[in-house]
């Protein structure tokens, strides 16, 4: 296989030189997104900051001994790995390159190249939401997470995320039972199975909507890659919620690139003393939208709700024929379940009824398939 045939596969409509130039700098070690923004910084005193540039500014920082670039040979080689996992490059300027990620070239943190696993090769183009937080959510916190997914992919919204288990793949789930589209972003390298064991929730993830990396293929996890990859999280969203996190999280370093961006921030309000409320307080404390409702976030990015009379986000509403058929105890107990578990006793005090009255609505709210029960009690489906 020659170049142009090899180039032309990964990169279809662009250069085959320009294809074989940047992918022997995205193979090469020492080329990383920091000393990416550094060729980049240093064309910005320029009218333009034409790609050409920064791709010979930082062929012309690499070293035989120091800092090598890889031989043709490499090169292909890199290139065929790609392919055999399905994957194809977009190249900043090039068909291919996400729209929103390009809106944020070259200042704002973009990248020069990609790697990309999606239907056709290509990200969803409908707007977008990225939905993160911590690796270590709660009970409720998670269910958020998957609801939110839910919604936005029942409006066509493609929820974005980096695929951490937690709150990332709760987003991701949240999707993918909607039937919608849902990107992730990768801290590793194409053919890495991180998180170990997760194949399966990758593999749907990128038929769904894609995959997307920055680092040649088998580049293993390290810190740094899932500081540098919040960027394209953000970049690549017009909208970044964050449901929970931590002081100093991802989630809250995330939500920081995406206002540099100048794209918009929610959070979802916590209790004060739960530490995995800290991040989302502290935005909203600088600024951030609150997220009171799962709704408000369709408001932001301009999408009708076109069920939600009462701007509820629940699975059912008053007109639903599931709750048509409810008892009048399931349906008024309805009312008080939530997103956070609720014990049966407490259930039983706010609606004032016997507690086997309410075991038996539960049940039967469960059967219905409108709630879900936890540990702590139970919560909306």
């Amino acid at each position: 296989m020659t170049t142009a045939d090899w180039a032309g596969e990964l990169s279809a409509g662009a250069d085959p030189d320009l294809v074989e130039r940047v992918l022997r700098l995205a193979a090469a070690p020492w080329v990383h997104p920091e000393r990416l923004r550094g060729a980049v910084e240093a064309n910005l005193d320029r009218p333009c900051v034409r790609v050409e540039d920064v791709i010979a500014g930082l062929e012309a920082a690499g070293d035989a001994r120091s800092r090598p670039l890889p031989r043709r040979a490499q090169v292909r080689e890199v290139a065929l790995a790609l392919l055999r996992h399905g994957a194809r490059m977009a190249i900043v300027g090039q068909p291919g390159y996400p729209r929103r990620l390009a809106d944020a070239w070259p200042e704002l943190g973009a990248p020069l190249w990609l790697f990309l696993r999606a239907p056709e090769a290509r990200l969803p183009a409908a707007a977008a939401v990225a939905v993160v937080g911590t690796r270590h959510p709660t009970v409720d916190g998670a269910q958020t997470a998957v609801a939110l997914g839910r919604l936005l992919a029942r409006h066509g919204v493609t929820v974005v995320s980096g695929m951490a288990r937690g709150i990332d793949q709760a987003a991701h789930r949240g999707a993918l039972q909607a039937g919608g589209a849902t990107v992730a972003v990768l801290g590793t390298g194409f053919g890495v199975d991180y998180p170990a064991g997760d194949e399966t929730v990758r593999e749907a993830v990128a038929a769904a909507g894609g995959l997307v990396s920055e680092l040649p293929p088998g580049c293993g996890p390290k810190p740094q890659h899932f500081i540098w990859r919040n960027r394209l999280i953000s970049g690549l969203a017009d909208v970044t919620v964050v449901v929970q996190g931590r002081v100093r999280s991802g989630a809250l370093h995330t939500a920081r690139l995406a206002a540099a961006q100048g794209r918009e921030v929610m959070a979802v309000p916590g209790s004060v003393n739960d530490p995995a409320s800290r991040a989302p307080l502290d935005l909203i404390r600088d600024g951030a939208t609150p997220l009171t409702r799962l709704s408000d976030v369709l408001d932001i990015v301009g999408v009708v709700d076109a069920q939600r009379g009462g701007m509820q986000d629940g699975p059912a509403t008053p007109g639903n024929t599931l709750t048509a058929r409810l008892s009048a105890d399931a349906s008024d107990l309805l009312t008080l379940i939530g997103a956070v578990p609720a014990a049966p006793g407490a259930l039983a005090r706010a609606a004032q009824r016997p507690v086997t009255t309410i075991l038996a609505a539960v049940a039967e709210l469960e059967t219905a398939g409108l709630v879900r029960a936890t540990p702590r009690g139970p919560v909306l489906a």
